[in-house]
């Protein structure tokens, strides 16, 4: 290579690896995808290993960036850490804390709900406790012993699991607009229209209708 291709190499490799540990990802998981052994890929990183275009536009989809993001001279950064072995670990807890107060509420012992599933009371306890995670299945028995639904020990408002649910929500409905109403809607030049149309969501009906008459006796 000489120095000036050196050089865009450099920059690419420094872009890759940003994309990379935003995403969360191994040098190993890019690797399989490309088809390449982590040593390359390592390579690549530092900018003594040149991609293909195919491997960059795999990468772009498997990392979620858009091609233009290796063409670019500006990292993402900020690079997100999911602990989800403090996420589960939380959740076993509040799990357990709610099966404890609906077994309470409802009067039964903890031998009842042992019997009900068919295990030990020691067992039952641990559960509560969060010590060890309850089987979805007994979990949903559980919950209909105790009157309620599985979505009693769901329904999480706040913290990881909410986020996540909010932006998966967000993400069906944009995918249900029409095409022309996505692009729309993803152009910044038209967030002013956006911000205006917000704004009229949250007005009464008088004040539109004076709104709409003002228009009107501008146009005529």
């Amino acid at each position: 290579m000489n120095e000036f291709n050196r050089t865009r190499a450099k920059i690419l490799g420094v872009l890759i690896r940003d994309a990379r540990l935003h995403a969360g990802r191994t040098v190993e998981d890019c690797a399989t995808i490309v088809h390449i052994s982590p040593a390359e890929f390592e390579q690549a990183e530092l900018g003594n290993h040149v991609l293909s275009l195919p491997d960059v536009e795999t990468l772009a989809m498997y990392l979620q960036v858009p091609v233009s993001h290796f063409w670019g001279d500006k990292v993402r950064g900020r690079y997100p850490r999911t602990e989800y072995g403090q996420i589960m670990a939380n959740r076993h807890k509040t799990i357990g804390d709610l099966l404890r107060q609906a077994r309470e509420k409802q009067g039964r012992t903890v031998q009842e709900v042992a019997a009900e599933i068919n295990v030990s009371p020691t067992q039952i306890r641990s559960f509560e406790t969060g010590e060890k995670p309850i089987p979805l299945f007994d979990l949903d028995r559980l919950a209909r012993f105790l009157g309620h639904s599985l979505n009693f020990f769901i329904g999480d408002d706040h913290g990881p699991l909410a986020d996540h649910e909010a932006e998966q929500k967000i993400r069906q409905r944009l995918d249900e607009l029409p095409p022309e109403v996505r692009a729309f809607v993803s152009e910044p030049i038209n967030l002013s229209y956006l911000e205006i149309a917000m704004r009229l969501s949250h007005m009464d009906v008088k004040s539109l209708r004076t709104i709409a008459e003002n228009i009107l006796n501008i146009t005529f």
